[in-house]
């Protein structure tokens, strides 16, 4: 049903100066319906290294009238909770904008999910809550926000959001088995949106294990996923990762076919973007293998444009690439 028109390449690098000198990527791709005006939400870091002490991350917004051709906010960055503020998701509720993402308030702490809320789309952001922490074995000491949100009802969304590491007992236990390397997984919160609050509801059956593959698959590991609704389906945009061989890792960015937003029997999976093989034309200057992340797609007419992070692992600069696909 989607077939690959282009692969555009890079079309966000870091600045040379300011909050993001050293990657702008892990992005959500924001338009109003009907208005031509696209706004990507991305992440900045001041170096390439996200767990070093230095290391400032918030998150900035770029503007483009053909969502190929993207200017950067002389504003930014419009958000900057903590240490590390990244992986934006972007919905509307109750005439106001809100923000899902995954924040690090110190060195020390590991990531979580955060909510911030706004009249305008370029601010100010305030900061509302943490909506989820990382608790359960699977979710290991940080989490991760995907760039999509599926709208249940008016005041009712789903979060899709994975883990980034394992918990010491966790990997522990697979080592005994023989098995040592990092295994990701996707689980999702609901928000509910009320006049005075924010609610949110953890997934008990989390993670959703079935999108996961066998060892060695595309999928043995998945995180950050995007959403998009078509034709009463629904598709999950999972980054893919093989991390059982060894260094560099395979990546991939998948699609999965379901008819529930809740993704638990899932008609398909497979890849979309294949990392090694399209590796020449997704980023033809790299020197290394590629490193893929966060999935942001959007519905242009016929067509599917998938936005995602991109990475050439000589250089470990983090960058924001595109592909089109017609969907038939």
């Amino acid at each position: 049903m989607f077939r690959l028109k282009k692969n555009v390449g890079i079309i966000l690098s870091p600045s040379n100066f300011g909050f993001d000198t050293a990657a702008s990527t892990f992005e959500c791709v924001f338009n109003e319906p009907n208005e031509k005006r696209f706004y990507m939400f991305y992440s900045g870091s001041t170096n390439i290294d996200w767990n070093h002490i230095s290391c400032k991350a918030s998150i900035g917004v770029a503007l483009s009238q053909d969502g190929i051709n993207f200017a950067k906010y002389s504003g930014n960055p419009v958000l900057s909770v903590g240490q590390i503020a990244l992986t934006p998701a972007l919905f509307t509720c109750k005439g106001k904008y809100w923000m899902a993402f995954a924040y690090k308030p110190d060195q020390l702490s590991g990531r979580r999910l955060g909510l911030a809320v706004a009249e305008n789309l370029l601010g100010p952001w305030i900061f509302v809550k943490t909506i989820c922490m990382p608790q359960m074995r699977w979710e290991g000491y940080d989490i991760d926000a995907g760039p999509s949100v599926v709208s249940l009802k008016d005041d009712t969304f789903i979060l899709f959001y994975s883990n980034v590491s394992n918990k010491l007992p966790y990997l522990s236990f697979h080592k005994i088995l023989g098995s040592n390397y990092l295994h990701r997984q996707i689980g999702y919160v609901k928000i509910k949106i009320r006049d005075h609050d924010v609610l949110v509801e953890k997934n008990l059956t989390n993670p959703l294990k079935k999108l996961n593959g066998e060892k060695s698959a595309w999928n043995e590991s998945v995180f950050c996923p995007g959403y998009f609704s078509l034709n009463d389906k629904h598709y999950l945009l999972p980054t893919g990762s093989i991390y059982s061989i060894s260094f560099p890792y395979k990546q991939y960015i998948g699609l999965v076919e379901s008819t529930s937003p809740f993704f638990e029997q899932p008609l398909s999976k497979r890849i979309l973007i294949d990392g090694p093989k399209e590796k020449a034309e997704l980023y033809p200057d790299a020197k290394s293998s590629l490193a893929l992340d966060t999935p942001s797609p959007i519905i242009r007419e016929d067509e599917l444009w998938v936005y995602y992070a991109i990475m050439d692992r000589a250089d470990g600069v983090w960058k924001t690439g595109l592909s089109i696909f017609y969907i038939n």
